[in-house]
């Protein structure tokens, strides 16, 4: 505003009404005086209001999972954050300075968590940046970090936030269940849902998710199983949460189990196409066919998009005991047959026994596999997984192929135990992302 206008209206205005003005506009000028002094250009406040921001927050979400609460920011466009990315704090502010912030419609301006981990998140954006801030119920650690897109992902900010106590807590429950085991002389299974969390697995049509599948199958399954006497139960994940592929089969060695189930569905490429069941075990030499190595390489990139740091360093190139690795893949071919006699039949194709370097079998300590229960993207096949009647079905079929693989490989079960299960216990690991809502 020029002075002289400034002059007119003071003079035109009441006495109160320009005692005020005259205030409101000093200390205006102070402002100015002051942002010029520390260097900083003054914007016209009116240019400012009228550009356009070209980077839209576009999500904000957080999941909760035992062993921590994970919070991610979404983007349009990658952006660079100032944050620390890890350390002890309840108060946790993340900046971006520097450039215009929009908001969609959909991100509020407060996130109420309130999960005993994390209260709330607070949102704010504008012409000259965002900022975000986290209120965590109590001095905890956390981790922060950027991944860039991937995928169908945007590019995102992420907060993982851990429990206090957590990780103690689920070594003891791990281990009591191993000496449970041993005590009753029972049989202990690990079924292990396949993605969950920010990751989120294949799609389907009209919205279906794999991640909700395999965890829907698993449950079921886990039931199946608690009916036979001898056998217990153990899900790695029993919500929506993320969990390192490592960190899968570690909960099952330290829970001394017996058998590994990995459940996924299966993808093609090629729009609506592919079809069948088809069961994996590890191979030490590659896949079985490039189409094998490149399911392999995708669920092996689950790690990548949770944020886990890719390992430069094999688990199995340590292994000192080829005998003990040798047998383990043996009971894993076996462990494989028995489960696709079963689950093939009228409404899906057996696609066969293959071999591929997936991550989450390479444990040593049991025979494993990873279940392709039917292709997700083809709309037939889509709809089945999608229906309860259905996913009840495939989990009988597979508790049949788990007992007939029992008997096969002349593994004796308790008859006189009693039915029971650690299933719908869940497990999220003891590492922060584990358990993790190192989530989809």
């Amino acid at each position: 505003m020029r002075s002289e206008s400034i002059t007119a209206s003071l003079r035109n205005a009441p006495v109160a009404t320009r005692r005020s003005k005259l205030r409101a506009w000093k200390r205006r000028v102070l402002a100015l005086s002051a942002l010029v002094a520390l260097g900083v250009t003054p914007v016209d406040p009116a240019l400012t209001q009228s550009r356009t921001p070209e980077v839209i927050l576009t999500s904000v979400r957080s999941w909760t999972a035992p062993a921590n609460t994970r919070v991610v920011f979404d983007f349009s466009l990658p952006v660079t954050p100032v944050m620390p990315d890890s350390g002890e704090t309840r108060d946790l502010v993340i900046s971006i300075p520097g450039e215009a912030i929009g908001r969609a419609d959909s991100v509020p301006a407060l996130l109420r968590v309130a999960d005993g981990v994390v209260d709330s998140v607070t949102i704010g954006s504008g012409p000259s940046g965002a900022s975000f801030r986290l209120f965590l119920r109590d001095t905890t650690h956390f981790v922060a970090f950027a991944l860039q897109p991937e995928e169908d992902k945007p590019f995102r900010i992420v907060v993982d936030v851990t429990r206090r106590g957590a990780a103690a807590a689920e070594e003891q429950r791990l281990a009591n269940l191993a000496t449970a085991k041993r005590r009753d002389r029972t049989r202990l299974v690990v079924i292990d849902p396949g993605h969950g969390g920010e990751d989120g697995g294949a799609r389907g049509p009209n919205g279906i998710r794999e991640k909700n599948v395999t965890l829907a199958v698993a449950r079921a399954l886990s039931s199946e199983l608690e009916q036979v006497p001898g056998v217990r139960t153990l899900l790695t994940r029993s919500g929506d949460w993320f969990i390192p592929l490592r960190d899968r089969y570690r909960i099952a060695e330290k829970a001394k189990a017996d058998v590994f189930i990995s459940i996924h569905c299966n993808s093609s490429r090629r729009r609506g196409s592919g079809s069948g069941s088809e069961v994996f075990f590890l191979s030490l030499r590659g896949a079985s066919d490039q189409a094998d190595a490149d399911l392999a390489d995708l669920e092996n990139a689950a790690d990548l998009l949770g944020g886990v740091p890719q390992n430069a360093e094999d688990d199995l190139v340590n292994i000192l005991y080829d005998v003990k690795r040798n047998s383990a893949l043996q009971k894993s071919q076996l462990l494989a047959e028995s489960l696709l006699d079963e689950i093939s039949g009228q409404r899906l194709e057996a696609r066969g026994v293959k071999q591929a370097g997936f991550v989450v079998l390479k444990s040593v300590e049991f025979p494993s596999v990873l279940v392709e229960t039917a292709f997700i993207n083809n709309p037939r096949e889509a709809r089945l997984l999608r229906d309860p009647v259905f996913q009840k079905s495939m989990a009988k079929q597979l508790a049949t192929g788990l007992k007939n693989y029992f008997s096969r490989a002349g593994i004796g079960v308790k008859a006189d135990s009693l039915p029971g299960g650690a299933g719908g216990t869940g497990s999220g690991g003891a590492t922060g992302g584990a358990g993790s809502a190192f989530g989809r």
